[in-house]
């Protein structure tokens, strides 16, 4: 296998599990040195021990909350000491949290935002500096496809999806001289945990999901990983500023 990654260093947030994990594990299967971090501590170490044992690359897991600066500075002063450098970063820590706009607690509005969007800003803003530095650099933010459409009881996930294309577009445009790329992925309905217990939550309503999709199917964490691996390559090189969506045609129908 061709490994398109091989002696990169990246850091990858929310990986304990779903997207993330997914990430994390392809990247390292395709020769990149990866810190992953994860709000959930002994999540986090036990997903780095199983990327370990799939492959010969140093995976680190480090529990961090995205929406704390210092947790942050600290994942990337342990990346940059054990790696010398961050050619990588993934943005994919997120919450979700169902309520009406009418009905919604404001400290769940605060959190979802803190997570989704301060996060993303926090690593872009620490890892940037970073690679401004070097003059290269890849940086790939995990949007849904519920940043272009209404989603019922999801007003401020929406609202924090949309948002993180803004900051893309941005990020790209004042990084770009400095040969940074910058992306942006939107999964569609993704068989994840999160998205099990939050709205795949029965038979019924996972038929309907998937009856809104061209190809008749939900999607997989390596759906969203491949493409996260492609942004990451080379093979991305003359591509910045732009918001896949991956959701097995789903937007089509929106």
């Amino acid at each position: 296998m061709v490994k398109l990654l091989e002696g990169k260093a990246a850091v990858v947030t929310g990986a304990a599990r779903g997207i993330g994990f997914a990430i994390m594990r392809e990247y390292a299967l395709h020769g990149c040195d990866v810190v992953g971090c994860d709000i959930n501590g002994p999540g986090i170490r036990n997903a780095a021990a199983k990327v370990s044992g799939d492959c010969d690359r140093k995976i680190i897991g480090m529990e961090a909350d995205v929406s704390a600066r210092k947790d942050v500075e600290e994942t990337v002063t342990r990346a940059i000491a054990e790696f010398g450098r961050i050619d990588i970063l993934v943005n994919n820590a997120g919450i979700l949290i169902h309520s009406p706009i009418l009905d919604m607690a404001e400290e769940d509005w605060n959190r979802i935002f803190d997570v989704n969007l301060k996060g993303y800003f926090f690593f872009a803003q620490a890892v940037g500096r970073q690679m401004v530095i070097r003059k290269s650099g890849k940086i790939i933010n995990i949007s849904s496809c519920s940043a272009k459409k209404a989603s019922l009881d999801e007003g401020a996930y929406c609202a924090t999806k949309a948002a993180i294309l803004g900051l893309n577009r941005t990020l790209a445009w004042e990084l770009g001289a400095y040969g940074i790329n910058v992306n942006a992925i939107l999964p569609g309905a993704t068989d994840t945990e999160m998205v099990r217990s939050t709205f795949l939550t029965s038979p019924r309503i996972e038929e309907e999901w998937i009856d809104k999709t061209a190809l008749k199917r939900l999607g997989q964490p390596e759906d969203q990983a491949r493409v996260a691996l492609f942004l990451a390559s080379f093979l991305a090189d003359h591509i910045t500023g732009e918001a896949i969506v991956v959701s097995a045609g789903e937007m089509m129908t929106q």
